[in-house]
C-alpha cells in the first residue's frame, strides 16, 4: 500500500501530516488481483469524520475506482450515523472531482502544510466538506 501512496507523495506515514493510517479504517480497491487504490477515514466526533488519504495507482485511473472507494467510504460513515465528511486537498482537479461527484463544498478554510506531502509545489491544503 505504501507503493500506491507514493504515487501521490502520501507515503510518509508517521510524520506530522499523517501520523498514522489505521488499516481498520481503510478501504482497498483491487483490479486483476493487484491493489489498485485505497482510502481511509477518521471519526472526529458524533457527527463529523475526515478523510485520510485516497490514491488510485496511475495505471488504473479512469476506471471508476476512485468513485467506488469514495462511495464505500461515504456509505460506511453514513451507516455509522455520521453527518459530515471533511477532506483537505491540494490539487484543484481533485477538488473539482470531489465537488462534481459528491457535492463537496469549499469551507473557505486553508491549512498550512507542515511537511512535504501531496503536491510539493503547494504549501497549503484547501478544506472541503460534504453532507453524508
Amino acid at each position: 500500500m505504501l507503493e500506491i501512496l507514493a504515487h501521490a507523495n502520501y507515503d510518509h506515514i508517521g510524520g506530522s501530516e499523517m501520523e498514522q493510517f489505521p488499516l481498520e479504517d481503510a478501504f482497498v480497491a483491487e483490479w486483476e488481483g493487484r491493489i489498485a487504490g485505497l482510502c481511509g477515514y477518521r471519526i472526529l466526533d458524533a457527527e463529523n469524520a475526515k478523510t485520510t488519504l485516497m490514491v488510485v495507482d496511475p495505471a488504473y485511473r479512469g476506471k471508476g475506482l476512485g468513485i467506488v472507494l469514495q462511495r464505500a467510504r461515504m456509505d460506511h460513515l453514513r451507516q455509522r450515523g455520521l453527518r459530515y465528511l471533511y477532506t483537505n486537498c491540494d490539487d484543484e482537479s481533485v477538488i473539482a472531482w470531489y465537488e462534481r461527484h459528491f457535492g463537496y463544498e469549499k469551507t473557505g478554510g486553508t491549512i498550512p502544510k507542515t511537511e512535504d506531502f501531496g503536491l510539493a509545489e503547494k504549501r497549503e491544503w484547501t478544506t472541503l466538506r460534504c453532507i453524508l
